[in-house]
C-alpha cells in the first residue's frame, strides 16, 4: 500500500532518482507506522538517536518530531543532497554520508548514551545487529525494521530452528520483541520479502564471565553444532577445563546434560561452561 502520492517519493521521481536494488532501497512512506516504529524504540525528547540508512528521511522526519537529535547515516551519496535540503531548517538532524558497517557509533555521540532506529537494508542486517547487540556501550535501545527471517533469529528461543548466533548476540544485548509485521505491498518498491519490527532494550545484568572465551565457546560449539557438547568441546582446543577436570565433569558440576546440543542452550548455560575454562 505504497502511497504514490507522497510528495517525497513524487520528488524523487522528478529528479530521476532510480533505486537500487545492491543498496537493498525499499522505502517506508507510511507516516503512521513510521510513528509507531519510533514509538517502539521509545523516543522521546531530549534523546539522542542514530537512524541507520536514512533513505528519502521519511523516518528521520517521524524520529525529528518527537523533539530528539538525530544523526542520520546514509550511504547513497545521491539522497544526501535530498536529505540536507529536506532538513536544511532543522537544527536537530545531522546528516552523514557513509557506512553504517564501517562506523563506530559510540564515537557518534562522543561517549554519551544513544538509541538507534533504521528501516535496514535486508543484506546487511545480520551484520550489523551481530556488531551493535555486541561491540556498543552507549546504545540504550532502539527498533529496527527487518526482514521477517532475519527477526525470527533475532528473537529465537533456545531449541527453536532460528536459534544460532544472532539470538545470542540479541540475548548478550538485553531484551528483544517482535511488535510488528508488514507486508511487501507497503514498500516502495516492494520487496519480495514479508518485514518485522524488532524492539530491543539495553539489559545491565550481562553473565558475570570473560566475553572473550563466551564467544570462543559459543561459535567452537555451533561450528560443531551436529556434536553433543561434550564432543564438540573436546575439539575446542587449546580451550581447556580449568584444574585438569574432564569436560564431562565440568557439563555434570553445571547440571548440564553432556549429550545436548549448542542450539539448545541458553545464553547464561554457555556462560557456565565458560567460567569453568582455563585461559
Amino acid at each position: 500500500m505504497a502511497n504514490p502520492s507522497d510528495p517525497v517519493l513524487t520528488a524523487l521521481v522528478r529528479q530521476g532518482f532510480r533505486f537500487k536494488k545492491e543498496l537493498g532501497q525499499n522505502f517506508l512512506f507510511h507516516p503512521f507506522i513510521l510513528e509507531q516504529i519510533a514509538e517502539c524504540a521509545g523516543i522521546r525528547s531530549g534523546d539522542v538517536v542514530i537512524e541507520a540508512g536514512a533513505g528519502a528521511g521519511s523516518l528521520t522526519a517521524a524520529l525529528a518530531a518527537t523533539g530528539a537529535s538525530v544523526i542520520a547515516v546514509e550511504l547513497d551519496r545521491a539522497l544526501i543532497p535530498v536529505l540536507r535540503q529536506r532538513f536544511a531548517q532543522n537544527p536537530g538532524v545531522t546528516i552523514l554520508q557513509g557506512d553504517i558497517l564501517k562506523m563506530d557509533l559510540d564515537s557518534l555521540v562522543e561517549g554519551g548514551t544513544y538509541k538507534l532506529c533504521a528501516n535496514l537494508p535486508y543484506h546487511i542486517s545480520t551484520a550489523f545487529l551481530s556488531g551493535i547487540f555486541r561491540h556498543t556501550e552507549g546504545l540504550a535501545a532502539g527498533a529496527v525494521l527487518l526482514q521477517k527471517e532475519v527477526a525470527n533469529k533475532v528473537t529465537a528461543l533456545p531449541g527453536s530452528d532460528n536459534y544460532g548466533l544472532l539470538a545470542l548476540a540479541a540475548a548478550w544485548f538485553g531484551d528483544t520483541k517482535q511488535v510488528m509485521r508488514l507486508g511487501p505491498e507497503y514498500f516502495t518498491p516492494p520487496p519480495p520479502v514479508d518485514s518485522a519490527v524488532v524492539a530491543f532494550q539495553r539489559k545491565p545484568n550481562k553473565p558475570d564471565v570473560a566475553e572473550e572465551i563466551l564467544w570462543r565457546v559459543i561459535r567452537g560449539l555451533f561450528n560443531q553444532r551436529r556434536k553433543n557438547l561434550v564432543n564438540g568441546l573436546k575439539s575446542l582446543k587449546p580451550l581447556a577445563p580449568r584444574g585438569g577436570e574432564g569436560w564431562a565433569e565440568v557439563l555434570e558440576k553445571a547440571g548440564l546434560d553432556y549429550q545436548r546440543r549448542p542450539e539448545t542452550l541458553s545464553l547464561e548455560e554457555f556462560a557456565l561452561i565458560a567460567r569453568a575454562v582455563d585461559y
